[in-house]
């Protein structure tokens, strides 16, 4: 029995044994090399997902001893590679610029070139200087121009980032009417067909859309192009289609400065000024002193009727001294003059004149010394204005009321006059705009409000015409000159403003 026990003992726990679970095979990942591989791979693809990918990856395999060398070099170049697709795209700065130089050996050809990515702009396409930092860039890349440009050529085709630095500089110092795109395509046969050059090559030629989707085509995690499809769409005015892109470009990206900023003046154009305000917010969260914003906010503040908050807005661009400062003046005036502050507004718009040269800062200072009763200075500022922008029928009504109160009636008769033909174009214009919008089927809502706007412009457009037709009447009758007042007088008999002071004027032409 004591044997029996024992060879049952001894099956439970052989069967106990037998039962445990085999621990799984785990297949072995991909080499350090294959890695490697892979981030190179990425690399020329070209798309920021993809360099941010490669960038991470490479730093990964730095701690890999048996490919830490190749591994720095790698990162080093993919983090370059990003900082310069930000100053391409005008986003945020991330900081890469200065991982790469962390990483970067000590003399070595990396590291000038680290020093030329480091002149490139930050901008979006036709964007100006605006500050120092932007100043300072421009004035390195200016200095050494020659000596950079001879030694991106001696090593353009040596890896992703002498290749890429050699466009990318090309096409930010070199003018657009000697961009030779083509030739320097030429010394970069080893990169040209990769998604990584096509990108550069396509916004630095002419943005057209047939390039952007070339690129798309070859590698479709680009969503950076969004950005330039909407500007391109833009520029075509095709205003709702660049915005759908740029959208889709923000929401990959909301801390953007560039596509904010683009998206902010899109919403001016479309009258939406309180969105406006909310995406140029959105862009001076990330830089606080962009000039550009900072002027299109107190615009779209100044159209929202939310003048006070205009003239703060302009008393923080006005505060960097050097930037837009005739600008800030002008529309700082403007809101003066809204809120009555007649002589504060006075002085802003001397000064803007000082700084600018167009029509509407004369208009403007007509304005307010007609306000301010001075009808001399009046006078030559609206004639100043009407020259240099004869297609502002407001500024001929303005001088055309200075005129006849100052009873020059001949010069008060011609310039309304023209005055009349220039509201009776914009009327059209505007008719033409609305039926336009009626026929859109697209945003509704947007469509009744931009219809309203014209409608009151042009009730606005019919009072200015009703009085000047109204003032040529009564200066034909003080020339003596009694047909053309019957004919002006005539129009305006019926006028709910007019129509009695016109009545009487007819009774003494008998």
């Amino acid at each position: 029995m004591r044997r029996i026990g024992a060879w049952l003992a001894l099956c439970v726990v052989v069967n106990a044994c037998a039962s445990t679970p085999k621990r799984p095979v785990v297949a072995p990942g991909p080499s350090p090399s294959e890695r490697l591989a892979a981030a190179d791979a990425l690399v020329r693809a070209g798309c920021f997902d993809c360099l941010l990918a490669a960038f991470r990856e490479y730093d990964a395999l730095r701690s890999v001893s048996a490919v830490a060398a190749t591994a720095t070099a790698g990162a080093t170049q993919a983090a370059a590679l990003l900082a310069i697709r930000e100053r391409n795209l005008g986003t945020e700065d991330s900081g890469y610029l200065k991982r790469a130089v962390e990483m970067a050996p000590p003399s070595t050809f990396t590291r000038q070139m680290l020093e030329i990515a480091d002149s490139l702009p930050t901008r979006g396409p036709g964007r100006q200087v605006s500050d120092d930092v932007e100043l300072a860039r421009m004035q390195a890349a200016n200095r050494n121009r020659e000596a950079w440009t001879e030694a991106l050529r001696l090593h353009a085709d040596e890896d992703a980032l002498s290749a890429s630095l050699w466009l990318s500089f090309n096409c930010a110092y070199v003018g657009a009417g000697q961009q030779t795109l083509s030739e320097w395509l030429a010394l970069v046969p080893t990169w040209r067909s990769t998604p990584l050059l096509a990108f550069k090559a396509a916004i630095c030629g002419s943005y057209t859309r047939s390039a952007f989707d070339a690129v798309l085509e070859a590698e479709p995690r680009f969503k950076e192009l969004h950005y330039y499809i909407g500007l391109s769409a833009g520029f075509a005015g095709k205003i709702d289609e660049s915005m759908e892109h740029l959208l889709l470009a923000y929401a990959w990206r909301p801390r953007w400065p560039a596509v904010t900023n683009a998206l902010a003046a899109d919403y001016i154009a479309l009258e939406e000024f309180d969105k406006a305000i909310e995406f140029y917010d959105h862009t001076l969260e990330v830089l606080p002193a962009f000039p550009d914003a900072l002027l299109g906010k107190a615009k779209a503040q100044t159209y929202a009727a939310r003048y006070q908050e205009a003239i703060a807005t302009l008393d923080r661009l006005l505060a960097l001294e050097r930037w837009l400062v005739g600008d800030a003046r002008y529309w700082r005036a403007v809101s003066e003059n809204q809120l009555d502050r007649l002589d504060v507004a006075w002085d802003d718009v001397e000064l803007a004149a000082k700084l600018m040269r167009n029509a509407a800062v004369p208009k403007l200072a007509g304005i307010i010394a007609y306000r301010r009763h001075q009808l001399d200075i009046a006078r030559a500022k609206f004639e100043e204005s009407w020259k240099l922008g004869r297609d502002d029928c407001e500024t001929g009504f303005y001088l055309g009321v200075v005129l006849g109160e100052q009873t020059v009636w001949a010069r008060t008769a011609e310039v309304l006059t023209d005055t009349t033909a220039c509201l009776d174009k914009a009327e059209e214009k505007l008719k033409a705009e609305i039926a336009a919008i009626r026929v859109s089927a697209e945003h509704p809502e947007r469509g009744l409000r931009q219809i309203r706007k014209r409608e009151q412009d042009i009730v606005k457009g019919r009072r200015m015409r009703a009085t000047s037709w109204f003032n040529i009447a009564v200066s034909y009758f003080s020339l003596s000159r009694k047909d053309e007042a019957r004919q002006y007088a005539e129009k305006v008999a019926d006028d709910e403003q007019f129509g009695e002071r016109a009545r009487d004027l007819l009774s003494r032409l008998r």
